[in-house]
């Protein structure tokens, strides 16, 4: 009988053994380790403590297992174990098992269900792992005989070490599913899976997120390639397959892009990479990740989008800026058609008549309208980037034909228009319609600027200078002057700081000089206002009979 009773105890312990050593979780280990020491010992009343994260509690106060206790058990149902001073130093510090006689008041189970006896009898021992002490197992009973016999206390020193080494379990199995966990998350945020693919048997394995990606049910486990292949879209099959048999076959990196359609119809756009080695099973394996770039994709077609509206806007803004330019240039010569005109008529209503000066009136209006001929073609040029008109001109005759047609707006503006030429320029090479253009721009944005200057006076300077292969012309106003943030931009197609404006007039200012070999730029004066400058070379018998001399 007695050998029958030791190999049932034996078995006993066995099978608690097993149910401890079964649990995957803090909460689970206590409540396993407290039934079966409860089961095994008789107590009626007992508690679990486990520490927060292994740590040691050895600190002899009654109140360090409540602050950093991570999980309590007890039964019956109790709000906390509090051990009594002596012995949470006798049990935490020195790890020692202890046995004792204790009144109710003396109970680490603080208000159970149900109440103490008043007398009872304490088993407190301390759960070890690796010299630390990890928890407290205490029970208690309130039986008149002896129930923590050497034989028990031995048994629940073995329960508390097989639990004590299923905490380290425990805690490793916990890193490993919060591992686990933020490695889902992390692919579920950027929408990208992982997948290990047999280049034998063509099964794969792969994480959640690949599933959802190519509309997979997780029970699918390992993936048939013709379920992959199914969710492929037909177009891009073929170049998806010569890609991997090309990577299969030099055992190249591998990376492609195409789309995967779902059952429901939805479509994705994913691209995946991957490398080869070997698997578990010495078949060579792809590893790699893929990723949807649905959303990308999406952001790239608008980008494209913008940027051809961009290219219409810019087209319509040219025709607008040309459509501008045509009818402030053609105004001008009307202007002065009119004016003509109507001297003629009156010196022709004169009596006696004046047939001279009526024919001088005639001929102006016969050399304005040929002026505005010469605006159109000039404009329509420019546009098409037809090649230029390069005649022998005098810049300075140029630029006072574009001030005289410029009078009535300076008037208006209340500009005081000042000149310093110089005389001795010799003519140089360009296409004199478009090179007045230039001057007529910056003679209006010099205006534009002194718009809104008070309390000083609004001048505009036109000179002219000459070097040794270049000559030089400035527009200079006495405006409000241009933001230094500003100016780097100022000949960029679009940028304006008008509130109407489209941008174009010093783009095409700049282009214009630059056709001719020259260079447009701005710069601040000392007091009030803004410098435009441009070079233009000096044609090439000027520079010979300047070279000779």
């Amino acid at each position: 009988m007695r050998l029958g009773s030791e190999t049932h105890q034996l078995q006993l312990i066995a099978e608690a053994f097993q149910i401890i050593s079964k649990e995957v979780s803090y909460q689970g280990l206590a409540k396993a380790l407290l039934r079966q020491a409860l089961g095994y010992s008789g107590a009626a009343r007992g508690g679990i403590l486990l520490s927060e994260g292994g740590e040691l509690l050895a600190k002899a106060d009654a109140s360090f297992p409540r602050e950093r206790a991570k999980f309590f058990v007890s039964h019956p149902l109790a709000t906390e174990l509090r051990l009594p001073a002596d012995l949470s130093e006798r049990v935490l510090s020195r790890q020692e098992t202890v046995i004792r006689q204790a009144t109710r008041k003396d109970s680490a189970l603080i208000n159970p269900e149900e109440p103490p006896p008043r007398n009872i009898t304490q088993l407190c021992l301390p759960l070890v792992h690796q010299e630390w002490t990890i928890g407290v197992l205490y029970l208690e009973s309130g039986r008149d005989e002896q129930i923590f016999t050497p034989r028990c206390v031995w048994v629940m020193s073995m329960l508390a070490s097989q639990a004590a080494v299923s905490f380290e379990s425990v805690r490793l199995f916990e890193a490993l599913r919060e591992t686990n966990m933020w490695m889902v998350k992390g692919q579920q945020i950027g929408r990208m899976g992982s997948y290990r693919w047999n280049t034998r048997t063509l099964l794969s394995r792969a994480s959640r997120e690949c599933y959802r990606m190519f509309d997979i049910d997780l029970e699918i486990n390992p993936v048939p390639f013709e379920v992959f292949k199914s969710r492929v879209h037909p177009n891009d099959y073929p170049a998806l397959e010569e890609a991997l048999t090309k990577a299969v076959s030099t055992k190249s990196p591998f990376s492609h892009e195409y789309r995967v359609v779902h059952r429901d119809g939805t479509m994705l756009h994913v691209v995946a990479v991957g490398q080869f080695d070997l698997g578990p099973s010495g078949d060579v394996e792809l590893e790699g990740i893929i990723s949807d770039i649905t959303d990308r994709k999406a952001a790239e077609q608008a980008l494209t989008d913008t940027r051809n509206e961009l290219a219409r806007a810019v087209r319509l803004a040219s025709v607008g800026e040309l459509a501008g330019s045509i009818i402030h240039e053609i105004n001008q010569p009307l202007t002065g058609i009119i004016m003509s005109a109507e001297a003629c008529l009156r010196w022709l209503e004169r009596n006696p008549v004046e047939p001279d000066e009526a024919r001088k009136s005639a001929m102006r209006i016969i050399e304005q309208g040929r002026r505005a001929t010469d605006v159109i073609t000039g404009l329509r040029s420019l546009v098409r980037d037809a090649p230029l008109n390069f005649a022998n001109i005098d810049i300075n005759e140029a630029i006072e034909e574009v001030l005289r047609l410029s009078k009535r707006e300076l008037e208006r503006a209340s500009v005081t228009l000042r000149t310093d030429f110089d005389r001795s320029l010799p003519n140089i090479e360009a296409d004199r319609v478009q090179l007045q253009q230039v001057v007529l721009n910056l003679v209006r944005n010099a205006v534009e600027a002194m718009s809104g200057v008070e309390g000083r006076s609004r001048v505009l300077t036109a000179s002219s200078r000459g070097t040794n292969d270049h000559v030089s012309v400035t527009i200079t106003d006495t405006g409000q002057g241009i933001d230094p943030a500003n100016r780097d931009r100022l000949f960029d197609a679009l940028y304006t700081t008008k509130g109407s404006g489209l941008g174009l007039g010093l783009s095409i200012c700049r282009k214009i000089v630059n056709v001719h070999g020259g260079r447009l730029w701005v710069e601040e004066t000392k007091r009030h206002g803004t410098t435009f400058a441009f070079v233009l070379p000096l044609c090439k018998s000027s520079r010979m009979s300047r070279s000779k001399q």
